[in-house]
């Protein structure tokens, strides 16, 4: 019952909003990554920050040589 009195006190933009949003994200990684500790989710975030990191270098190089 309360479940109900929040949809209709939000009215029904909300879940149109959340519906737009659900058709591009993939919830098999969500699921995925939500498995993990919060350690291990910290150690993949530093990981791709590096691979960024990594990315930028090589590019400032390439544009170096150019």
């Amino acid at each position: 019952m309360q479940a109900e009195s929040q949809k209709t006190s939000a009215g029904p933009w909300p879940d149109l909003v959340i519906e737009a949003y659900k058709r591009d994200v993939d919830r098999t990684l969500l699921r995925e990554a939500l498995k993990l500790t919060p350690g291990q989710r910290l150690l993949n975030l530093q990981q791709l920050c590096e691979g960024a990191e990594q990315l930028r270098l090589a590019g400032k190089k390439t544009k170096a040589v150019r």
